[in-house]
This record gives C-alpha cells, sequence and structure tokens, in this order.
C-alpha cells in the first residue's frame, strides 16, 4: 500500500492510499475507510451503488457528507446536478486532488443542517453518508432530524441513509425505520446478507413506495458491489395512517 497523502483533519488524520496491485484508492480516517475507488474513480463499496439506484431518477440531489467523492462523481457523470456538503475543510481538495470528483459537482464546506437551513432548496434527493468509526454521526440518527431533512426535498422526493456498523456496534436501522414509519412516512431498511460491507441502506418517503430498489446494469459493478446488491434483503414496517383536515 502507498501513501500518497496525510493531512491533519478536522476529526483525526486522514491518510490517502493507493494499492499497488490494481492502483484503487482508499481514503481513510484514522483506522477507518471512508471512499474506495478504484482506478476510474468509481466506488467498489456496494453500499454506493445501492444508494446511487435509489436516488438515480432524481435530477438535483443534496449530499450530506463527501469523503473522496466517489458517490458524487457517479452521480454527475450520470447527468445528475450534485452538491456536496461537508464539514471537513480538507475533504474538497483530497477528493478533486485524488479521487477524480467530477468538475460539475458543487461542493460546499461547511455544516449541513446550517447549509440546509439556508435555503429555499429545490432538491429531489438528499443523501445522507456523514459516518465515523462508530456509525453514523449525531444528529443524522434521529427521526426528528431525517424528517426535517426530509421536508428539504420536493413532494416526491427522497431521503436516502448510510448507516455504517461493525461487528461489535450493529446499527438502530430497524429501530429508526419503525419511529419514521409511526411519523407517517415510508420507511425501508436494505440490508446485505453476504459481502464483508457492514453498512445498511435506509431509504425514507413521504409520498410514494420505498420497496423499489432495482438492480441494474450488474455486470458493470465491482464484483464486491455484486454480492452487497445481489444479497439485499429489504425491511420495510408498516406505515402510520396520517389523518388531514
Amino acid at each position: 500500500m502507498k501513501e500518497l497523502a496525510r493531512r491533519e483533519g478536522a476529526f483525526g488524520t486522514i491518510r490517502i492510499l493507493e494499492q499497488k496491485a490494481d492502483k484503487a484508492r482508499l481514503y481513510v480516517i484514522g483506522e477507518t475507510v471512508q471512499t474506495k475507488v478504484d482506478r476510474h474513480g468509481v466506488s467498489v463499496s456496494g453500499y454506493v451503488h445501492a444508494i446511487e439506484l435509489l436516488v438515480r431518477s432524481a435530477e438535483n440531489i443534496l449530499m450530506i457528507g463527501g469523503g473522496g467523492g466517489a458517490l458524487a462523481t457517479m452521480l454527475a457523470r450520470a447527468g445528475k446536478t450534485v452538491t456536496v456538503v461537508d464539514i471537513e475543510p480538507e475533504a474538497e481538495d483530497l477528493a478533486r486532488r485524488y479521487f477524480w470528483l467530477d468538475p460539475d459537482v458543487r461542493w460546499v464546506t461547511a455544516d449541513a443542517i446550517q447549509f440546509a437551513k439556508s435555503g429555499p432548496h429545490a432538491f429531489d434527493a438528499v443523501v445522507v453518508d456523514a459516518c465515523d468509526g462508530l456509525g453514523i454521526v449525531k444528529p443524522f440518527d434521529d427521526p426528528g432530524t431525517l424528517n426535517w431533512l426530509l421536508d428539504q426535498t420536493s413532494p416526491a422526493g427522497s431521503l436516502v441513509v448510510n448507516l455504517a456498523r461493525n461487528d461489535d456496534l450493529p446499527t438502530n436501522g430497524k429501530a429508526l425505520a419503525r419511529e419514521l414509519a409511526h411519523r407517517g412516512l415510508s420507511a425501508t431498511l436494505y440490508s446485505a446478507r453476504e459481502g464483508e460491507e457492514g453498512n445498511e441502506v435506509l431509504h425514507i418517503r413521504r409520498s410514494g413506495g420505498t420497496r423499489n430498489l432495482v438492480v441494474a446494469d450488474l455486470g458493470k459493478r465491482s464484483p464486491e458491489a455484486q454480492i452487497f446488491l445481489t444479497s439485499l434483503e429489504a425491511y420495510t414496517p408498516r406505515r402510520a395512517r396520517v389523518e388531514t383536515l
């Protein structure tokens, strides 16, 4: 493994590593891999591909948490309008310098909640990918915050959340999905039965279903992503009826 860069970031030491065999690159904070891409800047992580499939119908997408910007690049290359908000001051330069971040991606270094409050915005989807070595960071593990973020999207919009986990610290994904359903939202938690990734993906909408992840272009995706996508299980709690006056 070759070290390409080392920076002192807001949340610890950031290292950019390159694998000698296949030139894949990793964005690492402490001992946690935040981003891993192939030599073309495409993520090899299955959860990233799952999120891409869930938001591919959206045109204007907000991403909270950028890391190396792999998902942002994949979406921008597909013709989407992408805004990344990341509080880490070093992140944008590292993403553009070492991870082939698409030049059309708009990158804002700011607190994501404050940015969203500065609206109005017209996002069709919001993606939350703000995690550390212990999982998703606060306040994005709070159902009230997630409900509020969904309100920042268009009426038919989506909110997709990466819930990172490891063997010792399981996510509270099912509890989050149930609480959001209790609030009258449609929520589906996607979990992989196979592979080494410890990520679950939570899809939330106000109207329309969330149990609609259709795997496409499987042969064009990394082996890791193929395993993740083909072994996904969906958990969709019954949503509460919301009475209207």
